[in-house]
């Protein structure tokens, strides 16, 4: 891999050599915070382009053909659900010193980059480094962030899946009544967790069961799930079914999948990829990528977007809430 010296003191060319980086690799550096959060993004879709509120509709109603008729006329019906999505504006200003790198063994494997990535020099290594470390902060912030115009965290930047969830629980737009919301009445362990993801299943809206949905949950439901369907499975060979991607009796419509981002919550989200949004602007035209120089051992590294997370609809057809928690 070709490299470029780390130089202790940061003088005029090694300032420049950091800003060249940033202008011939900014589209990647860009792109990279949310990249390094596809752990979760990847189960979501990406409204690109969305610079504060935008409103998505959700089409209802009851519209239908009958038997022909010459003077027929019927008043619509269609109704119109709107969900808002809000993208709010964060930056980072990081100071970094390029000396604490000279002895440190930098690489970064990128798939998207692949090949090209071998020719860059440390530079790009560092900053890469730099921008993809706050990708897991967006995939926290993507459940469990609150708005705080205040903070200094990604996770102040904007309400996560979860925030917005528990807001319209709090208003009653979903609740057990609905059938968008399930109240797990005892604590899940290694014997029930099947005989509770079933029944979460069973008692779902029969439209919600007819979609291929994803559950959201945490590391620690999906080991329970997997501890109790070996239990009640006995039969099944230890290498090769232990791991249970779907829930017993949904025809492999639903799928677990376990995100450490929901460890230490008391949700889990059922849905599909098109119903969970994030929206986000990252363009040159309105975000920056820079370089200035600060001291003699250190560069300023400076980023922005706008970020935002929300529900397309939170219909019982389209989406089920679960609550965890045992009061």
């Amino acid at each position: 891999m070709a490299t470029s010296s780390t130089k202790i003191v940061i003088n005029d060319d090694v300032l420049q050599q950091y800003k060249d980086t940033c202008i011939k690799w900014d589209p990647v550096l860009r792109a990279l915070p949310l990249r390094s959060a596809n752990d979760v993004l990847q189960h979501m879709t990406g409204v690109p382009g969305i610079r504060g509120k935008k409103k998505f509709g959700f089409i209802s109603g009851k519209s239908q053909f009958g038997p022909f008729k010459r003077d027929r006329q019927n008043e619509a019906t269609i109704n119109i659900d709107f969900r808002e999505i809000e993208t709010f504006h964060g930056n980072v200003v990081e100071t970094f010193a390029p000396v604490d790198y000279i002895d440190l063994p930098i690489a970064y494997d990128d798939p998207v980059i692949t090949d090209a990535i071998k020719q860059a020099g440390s530079t790009l290594m560092v900053l890469m480094q730099l921008q993809a470390a706050r990708g897991q902060h967006i995939a926290q912030a993507a459940f469990t962030g609150k708005r705080n115009a205040e903070g200094d965290t990604t996770g102040d930047l904007c309400d996560g899946l979860l925030t917005i969830a528990d807001k319209e629980i709090l208003a009653g737009n979903i609740s057990v009544e609905k059938g968008n919301l399930y109240k797990v009445s005892e604590a899940v362990t290694g014997a029930n967790a099947v005989d509770i993801a079933k029944d979460i299943l069973f008692s779902s809206n029969p439209f919600l069961r007819r979609e291929n949905s994803i559950m959201l949950c945490s590391t620690d439901f999906a080991d329970k799930y997997n501890e109790s369907y070996l239990l009640s499975h006995s039969g099944i060979s230890y290498n090769t079914q232990y791991d249970q991607p779907f829930v017993e009796g949904s025809g492999r419509k639903l799928t677990l999948i376990p995100l450490p981002e929901l460890d230490g919550t008391d949700k889990a989200i059922i849905t599909q990829k098109a119903n969970l949004l994030y929206g986000y602007y990252n363009a040159a035209d309105q975000t920056s990528i820079d370089i200035i120089k600060d001291g003699h051992y250190g560069l300023s590294f400076a980023s922005d977007m706008w970020l935002g997370f929300q529900f397309h609809t939170i219909d019982p057809r389209r989406l089920r809430i679960v609550d965890f928690k045992v009061n």
